[in-house]
């Protein structure tokens, strides 16, 4: 009962306590997220010199060895007493925001730090973004417990944690805030966006101060967009992009069986499995260290590389099948930047072939490394909105928005045509086990009738147990509920149910499932 009352008060509140709150995560996630950041490139900044000294001595080549040993060993330990420190993190996120799962903050903060650190700045091709993601909503839940919050706040906070995770991580606040809404919470309320987006600009403000107001991948100024009568390649490439997300999609989903045929040959505890992913990252290193790691530098660097077609594919089949193996090791690390380093070469492939057939000019190139990144991502994470504002903030350029808009939804509808999820949700249901712990706490959440369910009354709801509607706003007017209230299409409906119910009443108020 104290909790409800807490709810109830936290609905009630003004956007400025909203925006304190989440300055104060976004102070608290923007100091983690740095010093994330900073750690992960000291320590690849020494990986890359033992790999190039490793050609002049073989004892550093006998360093890194030993180096990735200590990984495999510390990092398995960590993970095996927390299983929810390995991986990206993120559908972690969107399992403990709907209910499905309590993440034990301080556990998973210090392993996935620690762990996350050594296991992306070895070397392999695992992203930061991911694991800033969690890292956020982590920090963000560790304060809303020391604030006393009630559940209903906790998951307001840990989804702006979320938000101002990937912001720091990637200097992209408001791609930050879009992720959160478009992939993690599934819920545009004004009880989490305007914290999410003060908490977004505070942890942004921290990183600018730390890594300055370069862009993360800066591109050239001078991007030259193509005619209005070749607009057709532009369509051309979010349909290529479209189904190379679905093949990535189908692949990353199964990567888990290449391990277990490995492990009949070499049968080692799950926890180390990680051996088989340096083994395969030591060659690699060696002969072309430029690939290693999340792909960071490879994006900055392919504008003045001009690789010609063949190279283009040769670092393609690299880095997508170190991809899958790195992320299948089960280390602390995501597939958010390697997707977009992969997105990359696919555009740049792609605006290669389309300059050797003489359908676009040489200055126009660059241009593809830009769009390739917006449409595989949107793609693979079906959140268009995120793809084409991440890629935005991070080049540092308006003016292609609207073309990167126009290669996002293509290739967002061809990945909706062939069947392909969502690849976080995805990746959330095979780590789900089948028959779930039940919570029956009660708590209070926040959401929007569909257009699915306008014009229908509440008593033709079949809502499962122990759930009532507390309150309806419609056109900014609250209203008790009662078992004849009409629903509007956009009203804002507050739902006391059990913890362990709030994913399926989503989906119910989504129209996206219509009973129980």
């Amino acid at each position: 009962m104290e909790n409800h009352h807490k709810e109830v008060k936290f609905i009630s509140r003004s956007i400025l306590y909203s925006v304190v709150r989440g300055i104060l995560v976004g102070v608290g996630v923007g100091l983690v997220v740095v010093a994330f950041r900073l750690a992960i490139e000291k320590i690849f900044e020494l990986v890359i010199h033992l790999y190039h000294q490793a050609h002049d001595n073989t004892l550093y080549l006998l360093a890194l060895i030993l180096f990735y040993a200590f990984i495999i060993f510390f990092v398995g330990q960590m993970i095996a007493k927390e299983p929810n420190a390995k991986g990206s993190g993120i559908p972690q996120v969107e399992a403990e925001l709907k209910g499905m799962m309590s993440l034990k903050w301080w556990s998973v903060l210090w392993r996935k730090f620690l762990g996350g650190s050594l296991a992306i700045a070895s070397g392999l091709m695992l992203g930061r973004e991911g694991p800033s993601i969690q890292l956020g909503a982590v920090t963000a839940k560790g304060i809303a417990e020391g604030l006393k919050a009630s559940k209903m706040e906790k998951r307001s906070l840990i989804a702006s944690g979320a938000a101002a995770g990937l912001a720091a991580a990637f200097n992209a606040p408001i791609a930050g805030l879009l992720f959160v809404v478009e992939e993690v919470y599934h819920q545009f309320s004004r009880l989490v966006w305007v914290s999410a987006l003060a908490a977004s600009i505070t942890a942004n403000f921290i990183s600018l101060h730390v890594f300055g107001l370069t862009p993360v991948l800066q591109m050239p100024k001078d991007l030259p967009l193509l005619e209005l009568s070749q607009y057709w390649i532009y369509i051309a490439l979010g349909l290529f992009l479209g189904l190379a997300g679905y093949f990535y999609e189908i692949v990353i989903l199964r990567i888990q069986l290449l391990y277990g045929f490995l492990s009949k040959f070499i049968p080692i505890p799950a926890q180390y499995q990680s051996l088989f992913a340096f083994m395969f990252i030591l060659p690699v290193g060696y002969f072309l260290p430029e690939l290693l790691g999340g792909g960071h530098h490879l994006i900055l660097e392919l504008p003045h590389l001009q690789p010609s077609l063949m190279a283009l594919l040769f670092y393609l089949l690299i880095r997508f099948v170190w991809s899958m193996i790195s992320y299948g090791a089960g280390l602390p690390g995501g597939i958010f930047l390697p997707i977009l380093t992969l997105g990359s070469l696919l555009g740049l492939a792609f605006g290669r072939l389309a300059f050797d057939l003489g359908w676009i000019g040489q200055n126009q190139l660059n241009l593809f490394i830009v769009l390739g990144m917006a449409g595989f991502f949107a793609a693979i994470s079906k959140a268009p909105l995120t793809a084409m504002i991440l890629v935005t903030e991070m080049v540092g350029n308006m003016s292609q928005l609207m073309v990167i808009g126009l290669v996002a939804l293509s290739a967002y509808v061809i990945m909706d045509l062939l069947g392909g999820a969502p690849i976080y949700e995805a990746m959330l249901e095979k780590m789900l086990p089948e028959d779930m712990e039940q919570n029956a706490e009660m708590t209070l959440i926040e959401v929007v009738v569909s257009e699915h369910l306008g014009d229908t009354f509440v008593s033709d709801l079949s809502l499962p147990p122990a759930c009532l509607i507390t309150r309806q706003i419609h056109h900014g007017k609250s209203k008790v509920v009662k078992g004849n209230s009409l629903l509007h299409a956009g009203d804002t409906l507050y739902v006391a149910l059990p913890v362990s119910e709030i994913h399926t009443v989503r989906h119910i108020f989504d129209g996206e499932i219509a009973e129980v």
